[in-house]
This record gives C-alpha cells, sequence and structure tokens, in this order.
C-alpha cells in the first residue's frame, strides 16, 4: 500500500508501467536519503578539516587572523 495524493493504492494492482514508475520512485527517495546523510557526513569532515588548518597556520597568520576579529 502507499498514499499518492492523500488516496491510498495497492502497489500490486499497478500496470507493469505502474510498478515501474513505483520502484523508480522507491529508489529515487532511497538515492536521495544516501545523499542527504553523505552530504551531513562531508560537512562535519568540511568543518574538522577547517579547524585542523586553522590549528596549524603559520604564527604570523594566526597573529593577522586574531588581529582582525
Amino acid at each position: 500500500m502507499f498514499t499518492l495524493d492523500n488516496v491510498e493504492y495497492d502497489e500490486s494492482k499497478l500496470n507493469d508501467n505502474g510498478k515501474l514508475a513505483f520502484v523508480q520512485l522507491q529508489n529515487i527517495r532511497n538515492r536521495n536519503n544516501q545523499l542527504a546523510i553523505e552530504q551531513e557526513q562531508l560537512n562535519v569532515l568540511a568543518q574538522h578539516y577547517t579547524n585542523l588548518l586553522k590549528e596549524n597556520l603559520p604564527e604570523e597568520e594566526k597573529e593577522e587572523e586574531e588581529s582582525k576579529k
């Protein structure tokens, strides 16, 4: 069973094209969820490496950056 436009349907009653579309939509939703998780992981990694880079800047660069604040 699935809901489309607030109406519940039985996917086993779909014709072949309907079943194909249903499966493709499931795959698209699953992939979209995977990409959202990967995006969050990349954001965390980017922040980690940004912090690591900041911690390892040459001293004169750190002093200039701190004086701008």
